[in-house]
């Protein structure tokens, strides 16, 4: 979580200095929100003091026989797919080793958006690879 909250930061020092920040959405999950919510005070105010940044959370372990987490969220997402696949950011995956197959797959999902045509689903598994492959994708694992 750390490099993010770095790279979130250093956007909000330039947005308070007049500079226009690009949309930054953050993706973040645990197991608990009341106790690993890490960052969270400071992830609420930037919320609340910049329209620029947008917060998806899931916590695993909240809802007994519900688990969500980060990968459902992006599934589902509208931001994903905006920034990602038609204004062409940066992806930046943290996560432990059993993250990088399942968000990849909820990439997929998200760029096909609804539509589940073999078509479809070959352009945005290859819209995902191009991600990893042009150097808009980093990954840090562990």
């Amino acid at each position: 979580m750390s490099p993010h909250m770095s790279f979130l930061r250093d956007r909000v020092h330039a947005a308070k200095q007049g500079v226009e920040v690009a949309p930054f959405s953050l993706y973040f999950g645990n197991r608990h929100q009341r106790t690993e919510f890490l960052y969270r005070d400071e992830l609420e105010q930037i919320v609340e003091e910049h329209s620029w940044f947008k917060l998806h959370t899931a916590f695993s372990r909240d809802i007994v026989g519900k688990r969500i987490h980060v990968q459902d969220i992006v599934a589902v997402s509208d931001d994903a797919r905006k920034y990602l696949l038609d204004k062409k950011g940066m992806l930046y995956i943290c996560g432990n080793r059993n993250l990088p197959k399942p968000l990849q797959e909820s990439l997929k999902l998200c760029f096909a958006k609804d539509r589940s045509d073999e078509a479809s689903v070959e352009e945005a598994t290859k819209a995902v690879e191009d991600l990893f492959v042009h150097g808009r994708a980093f990954q840090e694992v562990w």
